[in-house]
């Protein structure tokens, strides 16, 4: 499960959700998040994984090398990150180039189950999920098929709140609390990126 974004929702709801179920997750930060001290403490603490995701949200693919370089390292230096979730799914193969020299791995927004292990490390696939096509159903559904194909389902959340939001990527936490009963009931591992490469 990878949360992208740092929203305080996801902060003040789904950190204590999944401590109920034990689950391991990564939350991708943007570095000019108010509260990056608050998730690297959350993430130590909890054994999450912070993922890197840029200082300020860019799409990495329009940037110059220099300002490049800087968008990589510095989100890596102060969560002593080790995978990528490029910020809107934005990469090519300049940017890959530059990410291997600081990441282990990079997630897409690419659709699709991944291999185990994948077949390409920097450019991991992903099931995005928000209120156009969320429902517990469905989720449940990845999951099995993920389970009976032997595959790595890496589900991408944002928002997710106890109310209803107007964000489109937003998910209702009681939706995610009841898919997180029931993958937890799966005999599958749950764990974060770091952990499955």
């Amino acid at each position: 499960m990878v949360f992208d974004d740092g929203y305080q929702e996801v902060y003040d709801e789904v950190l204590p959700l999944l401590a109920v179920y034990n689950v391991h997750a990564v939350f991708a930060v943007p570095l000019s998040n108010a509260n990056s001290n608050d998730w690297l403490d959350a993430a130590t603490i909890h054994g999450h994984e912070i993922a890197a995701h840029s200082i300020k949200h860019k799409n990495l693919t329009t940037l110059l090398d220099t300002e490049l370089q800087k968008e990589l390292i510095e989100p890596k230096n102060f969560f002593q990150a080790t995978t990528l979730v490029y910020p809107g799914g934005g990469h090519n193969d300049h940017v890959i180039a530059m990410a291997k020299e600081h990441y282990t791995a990079g997630r897409t927004v690419v659709r699709g189950l991944e291999t185990l292990p994948p077949k390409d490390v920097f450019r991991l696939k992903t099931i995005n999920f928000s209120k156009r096509n969320f429902s517990v159903l469905r989720a449940n559904i990845h999951a099995l098929q993920a389970w009976a194909q032997n595959r790595w389902l890496i589900e991408t959340y944002h928002m997710v709140s106890k109310h209803p939001s107007s964000l489109v990527h937003s998910v209702l936490l009681s939706d995610l609390d009841a898919h997180l009963d029931f993958i937890t009931s799966l005999p599958i591992r749950i764990g974060t990126i770091y952990e499955m490469i």
